[in-house]
């Protein structure tokens, strides 16, 4: 199942793994932590709006800084 998933870098993932836990760990959170970012956004305290680019305009390229 391990090489059918990962193909022939299952064997070294799984050593990697197990020689550096923390470090796996850390990627991983670090991954979703983006992932879940990238999903919901995040709000600013107090304030409907975020900053950054919004990318939901009226199509004329502006929206950024403004």
């Amino acid at each position: 199942m391990q090489e059918f998933l990962l193909g022939s870098w299952g064997p070294q993932i799984a050593a990697f793994t197990k020689q550096n836990p923390l470090q796996v760990l850390s990627v991983v959170l670090t991954a979703v932590s983006i992932v879940l970012t990238l999903i919901f956004g995040v709000r600013g305290f107090g304030s409907e709006d975020a900053g950054g680019c919004s990318f939901d305009g009226d199509g004329d390229g502006g929206g950024c800084g403004d």
